[in-house]
């Protein structure tokens, strides 16, 4: 990732947070949601962290969250900005027909009566189109009695792919709505701590991407969505009932599933996980 700007900004601010509480990477994932290998490439400048995370390093390092959160701010506008659309090309003016000389038609002089060449020529013109006329009711004739050719077969109607804003490693750390891979996305996995509280392990195919979702939670309760190349994505429900992570890489024959915990009882419970190249995903 390009460390330049605000991205090195923030990593490197993250990076003296660290130092001055003097936590390892593990102290780290032990006091937060996130994992060790996260903190690493977050910290290192190699991933863009999500916003919670930043904010949890700063409260956990007692110092103001303002600042880093505003640098978070600037660098996810950028992130996220939409691309400035080119120009559609201008097709061609089709070119105006030429103008055809039109021909002069011969009238014959008044008052002239015709050759006899003209008249064998008619006679014999006459002739050919009523022998022409005969051939061709003879073959429809013999036309009808043939069953007629089965009409061709109607092509079918391609469903078309979603447009999205971003494909595997491309999409960590990105809003699933901004990204619209909620588009095709799907609930591939469920549970729930305690009852009344569901995790879900929703799965986008055209993004190849996957984020966690927690309903029916309280204030404080947090969602983690991981996969099987150490990366993790987490939130934390800051009012309301419900809260989504960002998105994470979902390849097709890694693993990814997501976590919940509740802030009563930190100790996760988790879904089953899930391969894209070994299940077919259906829409519940």
């Amino acid at each position: 990732m390009d460390r330049a700007g605000s991205v090195k900004d923030l990593a490197g601010e993250l990076l003296a947070l660290k130092k001055a509480s003097g936590a390892s990477f593990a102290q780290l994932s032990e006091k937060t949601h996130y994992a060790k290998s996260s903190w690493e490439r977050w910290v290192n400048g190699k991933q863009f962290p999500p916003r919670d995370a930043v904010e949890s390093l700063a409260k956990l390092c007692e110092t103001d969250p303002a600042p880093l959160l505003s640098l978070w701010d600037e660098e996810d506008a950028r992130r996220t900005a939409p691309e400035a659309e080119a120009p559609a090309a201008q097709e061609p003016e089709a070119p105006e027909p030429d103008a055809t000389d039109a021909h002069a038609t011969e009238t014959a002089a008044p008052g002239k009566p015709r050759s006899r060449r003209t008249l064998w020529g008619s006679l014999a013109l006459a002739v050919l189109l009523v022998a022409g006329a005969a051939t061709y009711a003879a073959v429809a004739l013999s036309r009808a009695d043939e069953p007629s050719a089965p009409p061709p077969p109607k092509p079918k109607a391609k469903v078309g792919v979603p447009a999205t804003g971003c494909t595997l490693t491309a999409c960590e750390g990105r809003d699933p709505k901004k990204m619209n891979c909620g588009a095709d996305a799907v609930t591939v996995r469920t549970g729930s701590i305690p009852k009344d509280l569901v995790i879900e392990l929703r799965y986008s195919h055209a993004c190849q991407a996957a984020w966690g979702r927690i309903s029916f939670a309280q204030v404080g309760d947090t969602v983690v969505v991981n996969n099987s190349d150490g990366a993790a994505q987490a939130d934390v429900v800051h009012y309301d009932r419900d809260v989504y992570t960002p998105l994470i890489a979902a390849p097709d024959d890694g693993q990814v599933w997501a976590c919940a915990s509740v802030k009563k009882n930190p100790k996760p419970t988790c879904t089953g996980p899930f391969v894209p190249s070994q299940e077919k995903a259906h829409q519940p």
